[in-house]
């Protein structure tokens, strides 16, 4: 067993932070989170004195299979021969080393938005079964999008190997159906559907984009298989023809090239009967500002109007693309969103509690409660007075064990 003593506890409710708590761990779940001053025998006791206790962090979208190339700005198409070196590299190697960025930043859950398949899925299982170190995956498996269409005709064109790993390319309705039940079969967490015509290699030549009729049967079908169905979208007319057909997040919303207006009543209202969650990868947006000024200005206010009605909000990055780096961009994200307007407070609860809640695992994930999983962080100051120090992680506790540790004893 383990125990974390004179903790100052922000559990991911939204509720205010309690000081000198006590949270007891057994096995790979939470015994009991109170003002416990005894201990069972041989228990490892752990003082957190000085430092804030959260739930592990959550990124509901990127790219494990994506760059880790620190420059924002940087198109996709000029990174450098060594940073390619440097991912087929880490791809023989498992992505050992963006497993481990996920970790040290104290992002220990993360759904990988699209990555080649079916690797990402055998990597999710040896993650799971501790056969390796690393935040435990959901994956939707291979991208579905129009033919032609993003990322198959955009950043993947040319290249077969990814082409067919990593997308699957679909124009009629019984192919959306049969291709769901095959990803079921394949043993998907969820189902991802581009339903946008923009060309983010070009934004002056759009691209095909899926027929709606195609997106309601991806999201009949997924939910037949209580698959929820994750729709990358970049404009407000796209995000409501989505949620109609049955998205259950919307990833984007706004990007380079698509309508930047502001977010109608008619649309808010329909994300709020619907329950929709909302990914905005305010990160994604920030590490191109330079380049489309009024998409990251359109999408901060944006993310202020559906938070202030009351919308669905969840944390997301688009990590792996040039300028957001795993499991730092968790960290700039959460900052953009204080930034856009929303609390420190309900920008950690977007990525934990509403994050678990977007992955349909609020009952084991997103807070720290008793019978929820081990999945607990530890940071130095205070991140409600300044959202910037949950970047000071200290300890790093996953499914119950201590994968970081930088704790002064």
């Amino acid at each position: 067993m383990l125990a974390l003593t004179n903790v100052r506890l922000i559990d991911g409710t939204g509720h205010d932070p309690i000081e000198n708590m006590a949270i007891i761990i057994d096995g790979n779940r939470i015994k009991n989170v109170g003002l416990v001053t005894s201990y069972p025998d041989n228990t490892n006791v752990v003082d957190l004195r000085g430092l804030t206790v959260m739930p592990g962090l959550i990124d509901c979208h990127l790219h494990l299979g994506g760059l880790t190339v620190d420059k924002p700005g940087k198109a996709i198409g000029k990174v450098s021969l060594k940073d390619m070196a440097s991912f087929f590299f880490d791809y023989s190697r498992n992505y050992a080393h963006r497993r481990w960025l996920a970790i040290e930043n104290g992002v220990t859950t993360i759904r990988s938005a699209g990555d080649h398949y079916p690797h990402i899925i055998r990597l999710r299982d040896k993650i799971a079964a501790g056969k390796l170190v690393g935040p435990r995956i959901f994956a939707p498996g291979p991208t579905i999008t129009a033919p032609g269409g993003h990322p198959a005709g955009t950043i993947y064109k040319g290249n077969r190997y990814i082409i067919k790993n990593a997308t699957r390319q679909i124009a009629e309705v019984s192919s959306a159906r049969e291709e769901v039940r095959r990803l079921v079969e394949g043993g998907v967490d969820c189902i991802k559907a581009i339903y946008s015509d923009i060309n983010p290699m070009d934004i002056t030549h759009k691209v095909p984009r899926l027929s709606l009729d195609v997106l309601e049967v991806l999201a009949d079908e997924a939910h037949q298989y209580n698959l929820r169905l994750m729709v990358h979208t970049g404009s407000p007319k796209e995000t409501m023809d989505a949620i109609k057909a049955g998205a259950d997040s919307i990833e984007h919303g706004i990007l380079p090239g698509g309508d930047s207006t502001e977010f109608e009543d008619d649309l808010v209202k329909m994300m709020l009967d619907k329950g929709t969650f909302f990914v905005p990868t305010l990160a994604i947006a920030w590490a191109y500002k330079e380049a489309y000024p009024a998409v990251f200005s359109g999408l901060k206010q944006a993310v202020k109007i559906l938070h202030s009605a009351g919308v669905n909000m969840a944390a997301g990055t688009d990590s792996g693309t040039p300028g957001v780096v795993i499991g730092k961009g968790l960290h700039k994200e959460l900052e953009l969103m204080v930034e856009a307007g929303i609390s420190p407070m309900e920008a950690i609860t977007a990525g934990t509690r509403n994050a678990a809640d977007n992955l349909g695992k609020a009952n084991e994930l997103g807070t720290i409660e008793s019978g929820k999983l081990a999945d607990i962080i530890a940071v130095s100051r205070d991140p409600l007075k300044d959202i910037r120090d949950t970047r000071e992680i200290k300890l790093v506790i996953k499914d119950g064990k201590i994968l970081v540790n930088r704790v002064s004893t």
